[in-house]
């Protein structure tokens, strides 16, 4: 009887021993991976800093207004007459509609013979 209590006692001792150092491996490996994904967050939160401040950086109204006048020399700001409210809006795409349906027939009837090199790409793989 002893010799079976002895048996029974060191099997369970050689389980919970298993487990504690199971759990605990499992712990480190669960914080090494937090450790990982709170440097990516930082990291990533970090590149859109650096982007939104890029992204200001590039939408300075100066340097727009020289862009505009650089590539766009015929473009004017919109008028008065351009721009309309949202209940009007429909009415005026109906009209724009009806004048764009007459050239809708020559536009489809036009044929596209240029092919993008990366659809032949991907086509023969």
């Amino acid at each position: 009887m002893k010799a079976l209590s002895l048996t029974v006692w060191l099997t369970l001792a050689t389980m919970a021993s298993y487990a504690m150092f199971h759990i605990t491996f499992e712990v480190e490996r669960l914080e090494a991976e937090l450790r990982n994904i709170i440097k990516l967050t930082e990291k990533e939160k970090d590149e859109v800093h650096h982007l939104r401040a890029e992204w200001s950086y590039l939408n300075r109204p100066n340097r727009l207004a020289e862009l505009t006048k650089k590539w766009l020399p015929d473009w004017m700001p919109p008028k008065t007459n351009q721009i309309t409210r949202m209940d009007q809006l429909s009415e005026k795409i109906s009209e724009v509609d009806a004048a764009a349906a007459a050239e809708v027939g020559l536009i489809t009837k036009t044929k596209h013979h240029l092919k993008k090199p990366e659809r032949q790409r991907y086509a023969e793989q």
